[in-house]
């Protein structure tokens, strides 16, 4: 088996994790927003390095698979940095855009609303010609037809065909056409117009990053596929990846390494807590399984269709804050890699939640990134004073604690709202807690929260790219037949073409199809009450079962396995999706030497930690020297070499047997 070598890229860190079998190494640089390949290929020639090669291109030689999972779809989202768009839509929802409480906030985000074109049907193909005409003089670089229930018919095709026979691709007048039917099989027609604009928003600049990645791996002699992460928790390769499977898709690993803990420990209800440098990525597993929502929100653009419960927050590390006012604000601004906190001394001026915690006593100017990047506390006193402690009238370490516990209190209070959906309370969780500053501030979240037990993580600073790494080559098929379960044909038909399909996307990727494995993801409703929403899954088939039996009989036979009537005409096949897995080798995560209760071997020494009102004297111990068993009493921190751990006082900490950290309140 070769190496494996997973990065997921953040606003402000690309993290790596480089693995073979048990050897594990991990990478950790700085982002480069103007160009994330360039920070991609940096943390690749480190993790060659780190595993003893002399140069990336011998490194690639011995590599199996290279997975990234970025944010380019997402900053391009954020920082509204996308192409003018065109959308054609059917007569009367000009304004809307289908939504159905009579406003839509994409308009003005994603698209402008003079950019909106109506059409009738039949369609006049002059009148239609002259708002493309309109549209092509404005900018607009990209166009999108999505018609009411266009899933039952051809119109939109048929306007396509006409558009292109007056601007075919050969001229430069010509602009991509993409079809709302065609990028997303969902009969909800918002949501199908929502996926269609945010695939097409994204798609230049994440096609032009990925590419250059791609032809990069080539010219360094890689030939096997670079493979991008999707929010679905699978890795396809570029050339067979639509840019919208790839929009949050670094903290969707996140909840799948959770997902993956979480199961090895047994724990039925987690809640993940991913604080990084720009964001915070709150996720929930409930009942054992990654919780799903039927309405997210993806960076402000509303679906309807099922996806991971993701809550994002813009707070993290490199967030500002300030004083308006005469009160205290934290965020949204982030101060991101570049220039950073005030404490890198790379030219910032705000003051951000990494300079309190400096000036706390939390982190140490001295061992930051284990002592590789030096930071300055003197320069995030001088810009604290000036901007904050100043303003508000107190000293410096009570406006570091100000800012600390605002912080904390943001994401309790967003945690606490996602658990109350569940019907749970806080104190039925675990909580989760990694990125580069969520082992700093997760006891006093899970203390604000009511959650009784956290865990940190040996792998806490590169979680997410340790979800990429437990991650299989997936790929997703979808239809909304919009017919009833009884018509057995028609669904087998279907089925039958996405298995088809799946078989030609992995043979071409070069996997074997003996190991391929698929199964039927099932959205119903019920005609006499169409809000019932029923959802179950088929059981996973192998090549063997899906050559022994044919399609309609695997169908029948997952809905009477689900307790569903296979013959009824009352429920309604609304979506069904195909899920194709093919399993790769993964990292298999070493158990820590074996040690006692006494962690004495680890300790470093003593800081005085301010928390508000005087220091308090704590202990400081090396992460890297604890083993099995060792317990720490709070208030202690724990330095790792690309994690800090906080211990506050009324917290224990003992390390388990896989290096992770067990904390609760005594």
């Amino acid at each position: 088996m070769g190496f494996m070598v997973d990065i997921d890229t953040g606003g402000t860190f690309t993290d790596g994790l480089f693995t073979k079998g048990a050897e594990i190494r991990r990478v950790k640089v700085d982002s480069t927003p103007h160009d994330l390949t360039v920070s991609w290929l940096q943390c690749m020639e480190e993790g060659a390095a780190q595993c003893g090669f002399s140069s990336l291109t011998e490194f690639l030689d011995e590599v199996d698979i290279v997975r990234w999972s970025n944010t380019v779809a997402s900053n391009v989202i954020a920082e509204r940095k996308g192409p003018k768009m065109g959308l054609f839509v059917t007569e009367g929802h000009r304004q809307t855009l289908y939504a159905a409480n009579g406003s839509n906030p994409v308009i003005g985000h994603l698209i402008e609303q003079n950019h909106v074109e109506e059409v009738q049907q039949p369609v006049d193909t002059e009148k239609l010609l002259i708002k493309l005409k309109e549209l092509l003089e404005a900018g607009v670089r990209r166009i999108c037809i999505s018609l009411n229930d266009a899933l039952k018919n051809q119109d939109e095709a048929a306007i396509k065909e006409i558009i292109e026979d007056q601007f075919p691709d050969h001229y430069l007048g010509h602009v991509p056409l993409l079809l709302g039917g065609d990028i997303c099989k969902h009969p909800d027609d918002m949501t199908r117009t929502h996926v269609a604009l945010l695939n097409s928003y994204v798609h230049g600049p994440l096609a032009q990053s990925m590419f250059k990645a791609e032809d990069e791996l080539r010219a360094l002699g890689y030939l096997k596929p670079l493979l991008l992460g999707h929010t679905d928790g699978g890795v396809v390769r570029v050339s067979k990846t639509k840019p919208v499977d790839t929009i949050e898709s670094g903290p969707v690993f996140g909840i799948h390494a959770g997902d993956y803990w979480a199961k090895l420990y047994d724990f039925p209800c987690v809640i993940t807590l991913d604080v990084g440098g720009t964001t915070t990525k709150i996720g929930l597993i409930k009942d054992s399984h990654p919780a799903l929502t039927r309405d997210p929100d993806l960076l402000g653009v509303p679906l309807k269709q099922a996806m991971l419960d993701l809550k994002s927050i813009a707070l993290g590390g490199g967030t500002v804050a300030k004083v308006i006012e005469g009160k205290l604000q934290l965020g949204p601004e982030s101060m991101g890699a570049f220039p950073g906190p005030a404490c890198y001394d790379l030219g910032g001026t705000e003051v951000t939640l990494t300079d309190a915690c400096l000036v706390s006593g939390y982190l140490d100017a001295e061992y930051f990134a284990g002592g590789q990047k030096k930071i300055s506390r003197e320069q995030a006193e001088k810009v604290l004073s000036e901007k904050v402690a100043g303003p508000l009238g107190l000293d410096l370490e009570n406006a570091a604690n100000e800012i600390i516990s605002m912080a904390a209190e943001m994401i309790a209070e967003e945690i606490n709202e996602l658990v109350n959906k569940t019907g749970k309370s806080a104190a039925d969780f675990v909580l989760f807690t990694f990125g580069g500053n969520g082992a700093v501030l997760g006891c006093e979240i899970a203390q604000k929260a009511e959650i009784q037990k956290s865990y940190v993580f040996s792998l806490g600073a590169v979680l997410s790219a340790f979800g990429s790494s437990v991650a299989d080559i997936t790929h997703t098929y979808e239809y909304s037949p919009l017919v009833a379960v009884s018509e057995h044909e028609t669904l087998a038909g279907m089925a039958q073409e996405m298995v088809e399909e799946a078989q030609r996307d992995m043979e071409g990727e070069g996997f074997d199809l003996a190991n391929m494995e698929a199964g039927l993801d099932f959205t119903l409703y019920d005609q006499s009450d169409p809000k019932n929403f029923i959802q179950f899954s088929s059981p996973t088939w192998k090549e063997a079962d899906l050559a022994e039996k044919n399609m309609n009989d695997l169908i029948q036979d997952s809905f009477v396995d689900a307790g569903k009537d296979a013959a009824s005409k009352d429920l309604v096949v609304e979506v069904m999706k195909l899920r194709a897995r093919v399993p790769v080798a993964k990292v298999q995560p070493g158990e820590a030497k074996s040690g006692d209760g006494n962690s004495s071997a680890a300790l470093k020494g003593e800081r005085m930690i301010h928390r508000g009102g005087e220091g308090i004297s704590s202990s400081i111990y090396d992460w890297n020297k604890l083993a099995t068993g060792n317990t720490v009493t709070g208030p202690a921190v724990l330095e790792g070499s690309d994690t800090t751990y906080v211990v506050p006082q009324g917290w224990r900490f003992v390390m388990d047997t896989y290096g992770n950290g067990e904390l609760e309140r005594e």
